[in-house]
């Protein structure tokens, strides 16, 4: 009852308190009805066996509403078996002349276990069904003792069509059972096992792996390839902390002082030396390799024999040590670079291997057999569980007219799920990634206008899914406006989307974006990058800001400005994102500026958003506005990206705007209060 109506309990709680319920109650029987303590025992493990039980049917029970799915580890597999066993003996508790229920439910159990489980889920499930009979009784449980190793054999013969698959697991369960019997409830024996057949006929469509979330199986050949990828992410992780530490011993040598380059080329064989006087020669060498065109000479130098060399040699050292600085900043610019990009690839291989260790082999295979059905030989495919349990599959083709419309219906029907996809296309080859239908969702409009001066707006934003139905809003301001500018941003975001689409984490990215901006121009270009990412499993955003404006969080009249301070990508090698975490409710509004919408227009932003304007008008109003918050002018370009996240799930309960957002321990900045 507890578990059915009191769904704010923990599972663990629930356990504990049905365990000692129970130890009372069988005391309590123990002391009336024996009075000798001798059941007591018996009372205490039967207790334990049903507290355990209670977790295990309140943590699934939770999590099928929260993940629809339910995890199966060492432990919950333990509590599992026990939930089980004390299942199948309650039924077969429930003897009548006719037949058994415990009998019928298990053997029907077992049998769709050894389907769709192969081999070991049907010698598992049989071994409980028979040990589950013998608990309640041993005549009951006798003519299931071949049950596991029917079970096993059916296993082997699971691509059978049901035609065959049903009567071959009849014939070899009827025969182990009479040889046991006899003919001793032999047609009470038959009964049931047909009845079980029938009732596996009836839910063979059920798909166990929509429910239960075990650890993935390992496709043929995908070990390997998972361990090479893991492998060369430890090699490049080796070799970058290698090169640090080589880079660190061997640092770029640096000439001599000018003035002693100076005394060494103008000083070592003068016959005057004696009559100079240290100090004053050294300062005014200083003076001289500062401006070495000034005239006349600084007064120790007026008396010198080599008046005629000095300003000769002064330009050339001057000249020289320029020439090595800027070689040396080029040189650290280049290790950093460097580093950088070594750092990039291992994350890149590291993610790459984590990604395929969790390929389900069982839908793998369904999906290479549409593939193959729909003839698609040359695509290369592998099918993964997301934490939260969704599918995700990843295809590989170069198939220029391929048939992505049956092949997503045909896998949707396959697996019972609605499916969603992107693509991205790199030279020849196409990455398709069709995923399970994700819980949230972002509604958005954008709308930008440049700065009166120019042309083009320096501003540049997108709005894309990733492989895994996560939602993307990404917005770059350039620096300065018009062209100049314009091309930093879409730089930006163009080669944030591409690596994202390619299954790159997102920060990895950025840090991408951040070093091709240092190095695929020769002039200052750089600019800010706001992201914004909407977790489509669990509802929250994440945002990375690199020197990126305010974002705004609006809910319920109430509204929440998140700064961040950091560095545009750009400027410095090592420039790390700001992140931000967001916990967001259903009808949350999300605003993202530029730098060309001021503070002024938050509270105006604010009363918009109030009055239930969609989202569309009210960027395109915040633009207009905007020229009136700066005092009559517009002085930069303005972009506005007005979102709102959207549920398949019922409302949740209203959280205070206060509580909502809640900065990752790493992040930099301070957090605004409302506004």
């Amino acid at each position: 009852t507890r578990i059915l109506f009191r769904e704010n309990d923990r599972p663990h709680a629930l356990g504990i308190l049905t365990a000692l319920s129970c130890s009372a109650a069988g005391f309590a029987l123990d002391l009336v009805f024996y009075g000798g303590g001798g059941k007591l025992p018996l009372y205490l493990l039967e207790a334990m066996l049903t507290g355990m039980a209670a977790y295990f049917i309140a943590d699934a029970a939770e999590c099928l509403r929260r993940r629809r799915r339910i995890p199966l580890g060492a432990g919950k597999n333990f509590t599992f078996a026990l939930c089980y066993l004390l299942l199948i003996a309650a039924l077969c508790g429930l003897d009548t002349p006719v037949c058994n229920p415990g009998r019928i439910a298990g053997i029907a159990v077992t049998l769709l276990c050894a389907r769709q489980l192969r081999q070991n889920g049907g010698t598992l499930c049989g071994a409980l069904t028979a040990c589950g009979a013998v608990l309640c009784s041993v005549p009951l449980g006798t003519p299931l003792l071949f049950l596991p190793v029917t079970a096993m054999l059916a296993g082997f013969l699971y691509a059978l069509p049901n035609a065959l698959y049903i009567p071959v697991f009849f014939l070899m369960q009827m025969m182990s059972s009479a040889v046991l019997d006899g003919s001793v409830g032999l047609l009470k024996v038959m009964t049931e096992l047909a009845a079980a057949c029938m009732l596996y006929a009836l839910c063979s469509r059920v798909d166990l792996r929509r429910y239960l979330l075990t650890e993935p199986e390992a496709v043929p050949g995908q070990s390997d390839l998972v361990q090479r990828e893991q492998f060369l992410g430890n090699a490049l992780l080796a070799l970058r902390e290698e090169a640090s530490a080589v880079m660190r011993h061997l640092p770029a040598a640096s000439p001599a002082e000018m003035t002693k380059q100076m005394e060494a080329q103008l000083c070592a064989d003068c016959k005057n030396l004696s009559f100079c006087r240290r100090q004053k020669t050294e300062k005014a060498f200083r003076e001289l390799l500062h401006e070495p065109r000034k005239n006349p000479l600084p007064p120790p130098l007026e008396s010198c024999i080599r008046q005629s060399r000095l300003r000769e040699t002064a330009a050339e050292i001057a000249h020289r040590n320029a020439l090595h600085q800027m070689q040396r900043v080029h040189l650290m610019q280049d290790r950093a670079v460097t580093m950088e990009y070594l750092h990039l690839l291992e994350e890149m291989t590291s993610d790459a291997a984590a990604r395929r260790s969790r390929c389900c082999a069982p839908e793998t295979q369904a999906l290479q057999s549409i593939l193959r059905r729909c003839a698609c030989d040359e695509a290369s495919c592998f099918v993964s569980r997301l934490r939260s349990g969704r599918y995700a599959a990843e295809i590989y083709t170069k198939q220029s007219d391929f048939p992505l419309a049956g092949v997503e219906k045909l896998f949707s029907r396959r697996l019972g799920v609605p499916l969603s996809h992107m693509l991205v296309t790199q030279k020849e080859v196409t990455r398709l990634c069709l995923y399970e239908t994700p819980p949230y969702s972002l509604e958005h409009a954008v709308h930008s206008v440049n700065a009166p001066s120019y042309e083009r707006c320096g501003d540049c934003s997108d709005a894309f899914t990733d492989g895994e139905g996560n939602r993307y809003l990404v917005l770059s301001d350039g620096m300065g406006s018009g062209s100049t500018a314009s091309l930093a941003s879409r730089i930006a975001v163009r080669t944030f989307r591409q690596m994202v689409s390619c299954a790159m984490p997102p920060e990895t990215a950025i840090r991408l974006v951040n070093t091709m901006l240092l190095t695929e121009t020769n002039t200052e270009n750089f600019a800010t990058l706001d992201v914004l990412i909407l977790h489509a499993d669990s509802g929250e955003v994440t945002l990375y800001k690199s020197g990126a404006a305010a974002t705004l969080l609006y809910r319920a009249g109430q509204m929440q400005c998140i700064h961040a301070s950091s560095f545009p990508v750009g400027i410095v090698p090592d420039a790390m994102p700001a992140r931000k975490h967001l916990t967001v409710m259903p009808e949350d509004i999300l605003v993202m500026l530029s730098d060309g919408i001021s503070e002024a227009e938050y509270p105006y932003i604010r009363q918009l958003l109030g009055q239930g304007m969609p989202l569309k008008d009210a960027a395109l109003a915040v633009c207009d506005k905007a020229a009136i918050f700066h005092g009559g002018t517009a002085r930069d370009d303005m972009t506005v990206i007005a979102a709102k996240v959207c549920s398949r799930y019922p409302a949740r309960e209203t959280v205070p705007l206060q509580h909502a957002a809640q900065p990752e321990p790493a992040a930099q900045g301070v957090m605004a209060p409302e506004i």
